[in-house]
């Protein structure tokens, strides 16, 4: 029987139509996983609001108004108050135990009593420092000498718990069994920096264990190069711990919206980022106020917008699903 030209028009028309069909339904397929392919790399962060500060790590040898206690007789020292515990002049804060006790009795009979020869915080244990590294010598003296028998003390010593005072066995009459520390008085210290930038009667601002201290300066030193800083307060812990590494504020910090140095992206001569909006990747023209080593501070982004922290080219107006992907 002879086929029908027409059916084989047809069939050449369902073949081509199939073709096609598969075609399209490829290249939709394509479409739809090219953002995904394309994006699958790409790495996140999320712009936060925050400040940049610029601080620098300096050495700081402190000192303070400090009083010895003294065994009035031999013994065996016992302290009746707690380590670090303040007290008022007057107060019987030890004794010295110089004979046995007999049943029923607190005190020997030859106990010799120890007050408070002034106010401030009881501490059991000394360095041998104290009768010369003063604010008075830190002032008036030769500092290089001053800070010569400092350099055998730790600086990474962390400030230990406070415990109660022990007893020491035995002591001769008149051993330094202790100090008080006039904590009313303000902290002195030496900080090891270059001085020719800054200038006596000026104030800089310190930070010791997250905390922020004003510090007027009181003498350049040559040698060794430091400034000679009084504090207006006390500052507690450098009793135990004279010498620190503290922070150097060195300008005021800036304040915006932080992002990763690494989104930063350059356009001929713009800087910008690309970040995230409604799913799609945009380029966002930004105005950088400040930066370090890891983050530049940005004023014209939203916080909380998520930002591209690897950009490349050709990225611009594709669609990212953000949890497929990971984040910086």
């Amino acid at each position: 029987m002879k086929r029908s030209p027409r059916r084989g028009i047809y069939k050449v028309i369902r073949v081509f139509g199939v073709g096609v069909f598969l075609l399209l339904l490829l290249g939709s397929l394509g479409w739809v996983y090219r953002s995904s392919f394309l994006t699958g790399s790409l790495k996140v962060d999320i712009a936060r609001q925050g400040s940049i500060e610029h601080l620098q790590t300096v050495s700081a040898v402190f000192a303070n108004e400090e009083v010895l206690l003294k065994a009035p007789g031999a013994g065996t020292p016992e302290f009746l108050v707690k380590e670090g515990e303040r007290v008022r002049k007057g107060d019987l804060i030890a004794r010295i135990q110089s004979g046995g006790l007999a049943l029923g009795q607190e005190t020997s009979p030859s106990a010799h009593p120890i007050y408070a020869p002034s106010g401030g915080i009881v501490f059991s244990v000394i360095d041998g420092l104290e009768t010369y590294l003063t604010p008075e010598n830190l002032l008036a003296m030769d500092v290089g000498k001053i800070l010569q028998p400092t350099q055998d003390l730790s600086t990474a010593q962390e400030d230990q718990e406070v415990q109660p005072p022990q007893n020491s066995g035995n002591v001769a009459a008149g051993r330094v069994i202790g100090k008080i520390v006039n904590n009313l008085k303000p902290t002195v210290a030496v900080i090891k920096v270059d001085p020719d930038e800054y200038e006596v009667g000026k104030s800089i601002k310190l930070i010791i264990n997250d905390q922020s201290y004003n510090a007027k300066i009181l003498r350049l030193l040559d040698e060794p190069h430091g400034l000679v800083v009084q504090f207006n307060q006390y500052i507690n812990g450098t009793s135990r711990q004279r010498l620190q590494d503290i922070s150097l504020v060195q300008r005021p910090p800036v304040s915006g919206v932080l992002i990763p140095k690494s989104s930063l992206w350059i356009k001929g001569e713009e800087q910008g980022v690309y970040i995230v909006k409604e799913g799609a990747i945009q380029y966002r023209k930004v105005k950088i106020l400040d930066q370090n080593d890891q983050v530049i501070c940005v004023e014209n982004l939203p916080h909380g917008i998520p930002v591209i922290t690897n950009p490349r080219m050709g990225i611009d107006g594709l669609i990212m699903n953000l949890k497929n992907v990971s984040q910086s």
